[in-house]
């Protein structure tokens, strides 16, 4: 694990003089995209029935691409039926930048959760990806990186979970495809956590992670659509083993 870490670190040292030169330059925009969302989750009515009920949400997220880079944010605020003590809130911000005019990239992102019963949990990624596979069709965009977690559990036996806490493997993908005259897009986001520091092993019951959503979304009106979300996740969100989710929602597209 040691020699991986020192490839990536390495690698990211070398990219600095592409990065800054793109911030020299003027970006080159291609275009912007952005929805809204509302709907609510059911713990119980996946594969696993793991015991949280259902729950009110409300999701944003905007995404603009440039030829140099490609930026994308995510925000989403859980259990709204419930009251102010028991909800949760997620931010993402996630980047790719092109290292000299390739494919390959910087990759990095920030996911933090904010609960106000459980507990506070910020991981940030950093590291290469990949931007090849894109077309009409759809995208397959790879990465691969460092993983630094900052948190506020503090274990007994190992003490905090903030700092170094292992390494990433993850994609996102868009599949795009009409039936029966009609537009669908089908999504996939992953991320496994490796090699994760003792704290933050005790705290998500193992070593390692898994943590993705499986989305079929129908757009049946124009800027409107509709998605059914599986949620899944292993040792991760504070559940033990193996768990998953079903997510309704509507959205509105700009």
């Amino acid at each position: 694990m040691p020699r991986i870490k020192n490839v990536l670190l390495t690698s990211l040292v070398l990219a600095a003089p592409s990065l800054f030169s793109h911030c020299a330059q003027a970006l080159e925009y291609k275009n912007a995209f952005g929805s809204i969302n509302a709907g609510y989750a059911d713990w119980n009515s996946g594969f696993v029935n793991v015991h949280r009920g259902e729950v009110w949400k409300a999701t944003a997220d905007f995404g603009i691409n440039f030829k140099e880079a490609e930026f994308y944010s995510f925000y989403e605020s859980n259990v709204l039926n419930h009251s102010v003590a028991g909800r949760n809130h997620t931010v993402s911000a996630m980047t790719h930048v092109r290292l000299f005019d390739s494919n390959y990239t910087f990759f990095g992102k920030l996911y933090g959760q904010w609960e106000n019963t459980w507990g506070d949990d910020l991981d940030m990624f950093y590291g290469l990806g990949y931007l090849g596979w894109t077309g009409n069709w759809g995208f397959f965009k790879p990465y691969i990186g460092l993983h630094n977690q900052s948190g506020d559990y503090v274990s007994q036996k190992y003490g905090q979970t903030s700092g170094w806490n292992g390494y990433v493997l993850g994609w996102t993908a868009a599949y795009n495809f009409t039936l029966l005259e009609e537009k669908f897009v089908l999504s996939n986001w992953n991320e496994i956590e490796f090699d994760r520091n003792n704290a933050y092993a005790e705290q998500q019951y193992g070593d390692y992670g898994i943590n993705g959503g499986l989305t079929l979304a129908w757009k049946f009106y124009p800027c409107w659509k509709a998605t059914v979300t599986w949620r899944y996740f292993e040792n991760k969100l504070g559940y033990d083993g193996f768990g998953d989710q079903m997510i309704y929602m509507v959205g509105y597209e700009f």
